[in-house]
């Protein structure tokens, strides 16, 4: 139900709501984890699931270290965040290379390194972090977890939606074109993955802040503006330099039956980059708790993605479903620039952002027929041009970097 996305949205804008919040959290996801434990307990009595228990045990602690993550970016304790996921992958890992690598353990051994690294890390935050500590259990918040469910239940169907615009494709593609033309895009779809985390890691920065610090005033927008067109303009330089220099890489490092995905790379980076300015507008539902606009927008999305991709597959192959994805990420950017427009409007250099599209596009559609020598070329191009266009933010933050040399330097002088 996405609770901890509530909670998150509440305590981050006031540190009164904080022990509240927390503890209605801890009740609605300890009725959650008892009620989902029971339908899987019955329908493992009557329909076996492949080791229950373990599954059981996984789903409540992931829904517990997810919340309690949220509940720590709430309280802006962003160290102890970051930290906890690196600490997690470490314990996950080393667990995984004794069980698997010295004791020869099998697939079960993944599922106890699972349970075990959740474990230590929820034990862990609520070690560190005495405010999660804080809670009232036997207290009464009915009416704060109707409000909060009432801004979390639609960001489920959102979730859902962002699901199907990533996996539908794979789905479309072996029931067409076969397994062979799946793997195909598997390894297209590899690329873009990369720079998708990093603008997970940009926009729920944006996010903390947006919920923490802005509201409606013109400060508010003219930062959020100013934020979003340095935002657009370094995705779209870096989109610029990876199209032509990831099919340069892509020909060196695949093997032969894998290196026409070199092809589908491009389309699958601007849905990348569409999908980080959907995050990035997101904000205006979660700023003015208005979350069905999320619902519906992603919905449409999804829909569109799925619309293009069938009625394109059968004629230009992978590249319906690469192009679907953006297409879909693209519709439902659109939808929530207008969605959001009055709550939490942002201005956007439309020539500028409409010139930066139209180069992206001829570099997707170039680097189909394009040689490797022309590729390479285009790369350097686009490095000269990124530089050129994006020179005083690289100045500034140049500058901002040697002032910060010094200050340390006196500081050990």
């Amino acid at each position: 139900m996405k609770i901890s996305d509530a909670a998150y949205r509440w305590i981050i804008r006031d540190k009164n709501n904080e022990i509240p919040c927390i503890s209605a959290s801890y009740q609605l996801l300890l009725r959650n984890c008892i009620c989902v434990s029971i339908v899987l307990l019955l329908i493992n009595h009557f329909i076996p699931i492949w080791n229950c228990y373990y599954f059981i045990a996984i789903l409540v602690l992931d829904r517990i270290l997810e919340c309690i993550q949220k509940l720590l970016r709430g309280l802006k304790n962003q160290k102890l965040f970051a930290f906890s996921g690196i600490f997690y992958t470490g314990v996950f890992v080393s667990l995984n290379l004794v069980k698997i690598c010295y004791f020869k353990q099998g697939v079960v051994a993944l599922l106890q390194s699972t349970i075990i690294s959740k474990s230590v890390t929820i034990f862990l935050i609520l070690l560190l972090e005495k405010r999660l500590r804080k809670i009232q259990l036997g207290k009464n918040f009915g009416s704060l977890q109707k409000e909060m469910l009432k801004y979390s239940i639609p960001l489920v169907p959102s979730n859902l939606s962002w699901w199907v615009m990533g996996s539908s494709d794979r789905y479309i593609i072996r029931w067409i074109l076969g397994s062979a033309s799946n793997g195909i895009y598997a390894v297209a779809y590899k690329f873009p993955s990369v720079l998708s985390t990093i603008f997970v890691m940009f926009n729920n920065a944006w996010t903390d802040q947006a919920l923490a610090d802005l509201d409606k005033s013109r400060e508010s927008e003219e930062y959020a503006s100013k934020v979003f067109q340095i935002y657009y303009r370094i995705s779209f330089g870096f989109v610029f330099v990876l199209i032509p220099a990831t099919k340069v890489i892509a020909q060196i490092i695949l093997s032969q039956r894998y290196k026409m995905a070199s092809v589908y790379i491009a389309f699958l980076y601007l849905g990348t980059i569409f999908q980080g300015f959907s995050s990035f507008f997101s904000v205006g539902y979660l700023h003015q708790k208005k979350t069905g606009g999320t619902a519906t927008t992603s919905i449409y999305g999804a829909i569109a993605n799925i619309i293009v991709h069938i009625a394109l597959i059968k004629f230009i192959g992978l590249f319906a479903a690469a192009f679907s994805t953006f297409v879909g990420f693209f519709i439902m950017w659109i939808f929530r620039v207008n969605d959001t427009k009055e709550s939490f409007p942002i201005r956007i250099n439309k020539k500028r952002f409409g010139f930066y599209l139209l180069v992206a596009m001829f570099l997707s559609l170039c680097t189909i027929w394009s040689s490797i020598q022309i590729d390479i070329l285009l790369t350097v191009i686009m490095i000269v041009f990124f530089i050129i266009d994006n020179r005083v933010l690289i100045m500034e933050m140049k500058n901002k970097i040697l002032t910060n040399i010094k200050l340390k330097r006196k500081k050990i002088a």
